[in-house]
């Protein structure tokens, strides 16, 4: 797994540089402007229920690698309640026409986001190996572990402008995104135990190219998630513009 596991530390330190989490850190930015991509988020965050639930997770088991994912997908598939808490206390709960929200939700602005959540799925359920799955989830953990420094960063700020507790974007959130698989062992147990493990040829190659898939669907997201901020914040300004424009005086 030595060479998987390097790939993984390479694409992460890529996805470390992607322009949404500078964006996310950039102070001279007013914090809820920085969250306002957030709803386009949705189809990722409650999909991952969905991912752990019925693509990961297999009961009952005598695997003792499946009862490690089993165990993991148990925690990581609660945190869209997380979400759904933020979003409401952060003032982005606007109300749609189901129509609307349908629209929303599947329209040109979250294309990428859906195409993560497929991507996933597919993988996942239509993989057998768990060795390969257990790459697809030090994937998904790697990415969480570069993200969630930001999130937690921009979720004080939140909490001291709209004085509500954050927990998507949240510390106890990235406490339980250690950066591998949830096991039950510590950080460095399951990091000594991931190295060790032995895959073929065929399992490696599998695990590499599932690797490469992952981080360009999670890249091709966040890239998505900075156009959707973008255009929020230009939709802002031009409000803020229109106002502005009937407080002049009328000549």
């Amino acid at each position: 797994m030595k060479e998987v596991l390097e790939l993984i530390e390479k694409k992460k330190q890529e996805f470390a540089k992607l322009p949404l989490l500078g964006y996310l850190g950039n102070e001279s930015i007013d914090p809820l402007e920085r969250v306002s991509w957030a709803p386009c988020f949705a189809p990722f965050a409650m999909m991952f229920k969905d991912i752990n639930a019925y693509a990961l997770r297999k009961e009952p088991t005598d695997n003792p690698i499946q009862e490690m994912i089993n165990r993991h997908s148990y925690e990581d598939g609660c945190h869209w309640r997380w979400y759904l808490n933020d979003i409401e206390n952060l003032g982005l709960n606007d109300s749609l026409k189901f129509s609307d929200t349908l629209k929303f939700l599947w329209g040109k602005q979250t294309e990428k986001t859906r195409q993560l959540c497929y991507n996933l799925f597919a993988l996942c359920v239509f993989e057998d190996d768990l060795m390969v799955k257990l790459a697809i989830i030090e994937c998904i953990e790697a990415t969480g572990n570069i993200a969630l420094p930001f999130f937690v960063k921009l979720g004080h700020e939140l909490e001291e402008v709209t004085q509500q507790k954050c927990r998507y974007f949240s510390e106890y959130h990235l406490q339980v995104e250690t950066g591998h698989i949830q096991s039950g062992l510590n950080y460095e147990q399951t990091d000594e135990f991931l190295k060790n493990l032995q895959i073929t040829e065929e399992q490696n190659a599998k695990a590499l190219k599932a690797v490469e898939i992952v981080f360009d669907s999670f890249s091709a997201c966040l890239n998505e998630m900075m156009e959707c901020a973008e255009v929020s914040s230009d939709k802002q300004k031009l409000e803020n513009t229109n106002y502005v424009d009937t407080m002049q005086p009328v000549a």
